[in-house]
């Protein structure tokens, strides 16, 4: 099967305009609605936007590819787009979407058009067929271009899998020494797997290093990794979103990243995996401090995967049921109950995917049950945490057991080992061990805050919130977001400590674009014309706590800028916490404010800061040079 094939003239669309993501994103639907790929328009369209929701689909240099499967659609198709003047598409780089390729897909897809897909994405990578495709006159030349490209790289496939026949066949004769392997992968198995894979192959090449690249995407295990490759090369790239195969990789230097590092910083991994000093990687064994830190954080980010949605329904819930409107009536009374038995479930809930994310389904019980226990014994959040990973440890010893001595009772060790061992044993420890020293570091935390002085309070709301700001993403704005979000599920359905915390880490979250924003409309002068066309997008972004909606207005002096949003953030923060002000979700914005508590003083304290944010990005911007 060929990329045209998947490709109707019907559903491509030359110098398109779209003011945004969203109006392309219809777009695009409504071109692919042409064809006959879709049974249900609306669904897929919902399933577009609902996989947008979890990452952006702009993968950089102009491209994007949003995607998505979907009872919506009948057969497998394609969309193509080409917007001259460029989208904002939150992509990668930063920069606007000039290309789009819209995939449908099929929950049943076949591997022929997932070959197709895959070929696509491998092509995009070349900047002289990006250039090719967006400069072409019509349709007809569009899936020309298209058709000549996929043609020779139907022609590479077939070398290139004759060559590993005949590599296959005089395997003994021939060196098939490789410097490095690597895995790529990603949750969807569309696009970013496949040019994560391109990227490197095209940096090894470029450096003079030998690279095996295997893709695990969603079309299966592509170029699968052979023991003798593996056992023969200098070190192993895993580039990957989502589990893959790590045992056979024992005893091998190894480094892991996401996916997206496999298509930005390319040499920046094979220099590191070339590095002498690059740890060996061992199963359950950590090589490095850093290494460590990773994996606790990743298990716990996995807990607070599926706490937020929980804590959010408990938090509103029970705030809602708090309204004067409510309070005394059935209804009230019906939504505080609700409320208070969901809230019932988060240390549960914490510690049982913390568990799930150390040893899968074995340690689900051991973990739902150190949460039990940090309720019962009231340990807490930090309870519940560390009680999570005493389930997975407990877990991990249960199977290790189980897999010498137990082999051929399958049945009995799923259904009754690992469940009753597994509870007892996070039971005991918790009772002895963990659950008191939590107790006692839970209720110190909570003291430390209610007992503060005053300018105590404004210290902590004021760190809390400017880490929020202080790196985008990083190990500082996630920790900050983690202990607001662990300490509200602490607190809820009442509005406690944790509930005041959060309330200054989301407003150490929304100021900075909010500022950034305002200040383009209050002192547009001191703004680029590409600045001020992100001032409404970056006010939108703030209000719903997306604090990347800053990042375009980094450019202009990235130290300048940063220390301009912390001071911002932490200002908001620390009025927040000083006036004692609470919130009832871990995310949301302006959607959970009106169900704040002291909202007067929540509002006042969010205005504040983003007046001063507003004016210190503008002085910081005096006397630009840049500016004509």
């Amino acid at each position: 099967m060929r990329i045209c094939d998947l490709l109707d003239p019907r559903a491509i669309q030359l110098n398109a305009t779209a003011s945004s993501k969203e109006q392309a994103i219809n777009q695009l639907v409504d071109l692919i609605s042409n064809t006959d790929c879709l049974s249900d328009p609306d669904r897929y369209r919902a399933a577009v936007f609902e996989r947008e929701e979890k990452g952006s689909t702009g993968l950089g240099a102009s491209v994007a590819i949003p995607h998505a499967k979907s009872a919506g659609v009948k057969k497998p198709g394609l969309a193509a787009m080409v917007v001259p003047q460029g989208v904002e598409f939150d992509s990668l780089d930063g920069q606007p979407a000039k290309l789009f390729f819209l995939i449908a897909s099929p929950h049943q897809a076949s591997d022929a058009h997932l070959d197709v897909l895959a070929r696509l994405s491998t092509l995009l990578v070349s900047d002289e067929f990006r250039e090719n495709l967006l400069n072409a006159k019509s349709v007809d030349e569009f899936l020309n271009l298209i058709n000549q490209a996929d043609s020779r790289e139907i022609k590479k496939e077939k070398q290139q899998i004759k060559k590993e026949e005949d590599l296959a066949q005089e395997s003994s004769k021939i060196d098939d020494t490789y410097d490095i392997v690597a895995v790529t992968a990603c949750p969807a198995g569309l696009s970013h797997t496949y040019m994560a894979a391109e990227a490197l192959e095209n940096k090894a090449k470029e450096l003079g290093i030998k690279i095996k690249v295997e893709t695990d995407g969603a079309a299966g295990n592509r170029n699968r990794l052979l023991p003798e490759e593996i056992a023969k090369a200098k070190g192993v790239i895993v580039a990957a979103d989502r589990i893959v195969e790590m045992d056979r990789f024992i005893g091998k230097k190894l480094i892991r990243v996401g996916v997206v590092d496999g298509i930005r910083k390319p040499q920046e991994l094979i220099e590191k995996v070339l590095d002498p000093k690059c740890p060996v990687y061992q199963s359950g064994v950590v090589t490095s401090a850093s290494s460590a830190f990773m994996r606790l954080y990743r298990h716990l980010m996995s807990g607070m995967t599926y706490l937020m949605p929980i804590a959010a329904t408990a938090g509103i819930l029970s705030a809602l049921a708090k309204l004067d409107i409510l309070q005394g009536t059935q209804v009230g009374f019906f939504l505080d109950r609700i409320g208070y038995s969901i809230g019932t479930l988060l240390f549960p809930i914490l510690s049982a995917f913390i568990a799930f994310s150390i040893k899968g389904r074995t340690a689900l019980v051991a973990g739902f049950t150190g949460g039990v226990m940090a309720d019962l014994d009231g340990s807490g959040v930090i309870g519940a945490t560390v009680n999570g990973f005493v389930g997975g440890a407990v877990a991990l010893i249960i199977t290790s057991f189980a897999s010498k001595f137990l082999r051929g009772h399958d049945a009995i060790v799923a259904l009754l080992l690992y469940p009753i061992v597994g509870a007892l044993g996070t039971s005991l420890i918790a009772l002895f061990f963990t659950n008191i020293p939590a107790q006692f570091l839970n209720e110190g935390i909570k003291s430390v805050v209610e007992e503060a002085s005053p300018w105590l309070l404004l210290l902590i709301g004021g760190v809390l919130a400017g880490m929020m700001s202080a790196d985008m993403g990083g190990p500082l704005n996630k920790t900050g977001y983690a202990i607001g979000v662990l300490f509200l599920a602490d607190s809820l359905p009442e509005m406690g400590v944790g509930s005041k915390l959060m309330g200054a880490v989301m407003l150490g979250g929304m100021i900075p674009p909010l500022a950034a924003g305002l200040s383009a409309y209050l002192i547009p002068q001191v703004y680029s014309a590409k600045e001020k066309k992100h001032a409404l997008a970056a006010l939108g972004k703030g209000l719903a706590f997306i604090t990347e909606g800053v990042i375009p207005f980094l450019d202009f002096s990235p130290v300048k800028m940063k220390i301009a949003c912390i001071l911002s953030s932490a200002v908001g923060g620390a009025l927040s916490l000083y006036f004692g002000c609470s919130i009832c979700a871990p995310h949301g914005g302006i959607f959970v404010i009106p169900l704040a508590e002291n909202l007067p003083y929540y509002l006042l304290s969010l205005a504040i800061a983003t007046l001063f944010g507003a004016f210190l990005f503008a002085y910081l911007r005096l006397n630009r040079k840049d500016l004509k």
